[in-house]
């Protein structure tokens, strides 16, 4: 599956999710925001793995799993930064 320019762009919000979890752990609201957006993208990745069917595949599906955690990780960070609030 080849990779467009505009997924490309799109994959290097992952950059941008980092700094605004970074910045969060001193103002949670973007904290939240952070984890949320990246949270979303997560879920966007396990689904292009699974279209490429990375998942059936023993040796690919490792990597596979790397967005699945990510996002559960993800979506503990919204929520303690919420409840912290």
């Amino acid at each position: 599956m080849g990779l467009g320019a505009g997924l490309v762009r799109f994959i290097g919000a992952e950059v941008a999710a980092a700094a605004g979890l970074i910045i969060g752990l001193f103002w949670q609201p973007l904290g939240i925001a952070a984890a949320t957006g990246f949270a979303v993208l997560m879920v966007g990745a396990a689904v292009f793995h699974s279209r490429a069917g990375d998942f059936a595949n023993p040796d690919t599906r490792a990597n596979a799993m790397g967005p699945m955690v990510l996002c559960l990780i993800s979506v503990t960070t919204a929520v303690v930064l919420t409840l912290a609030m």
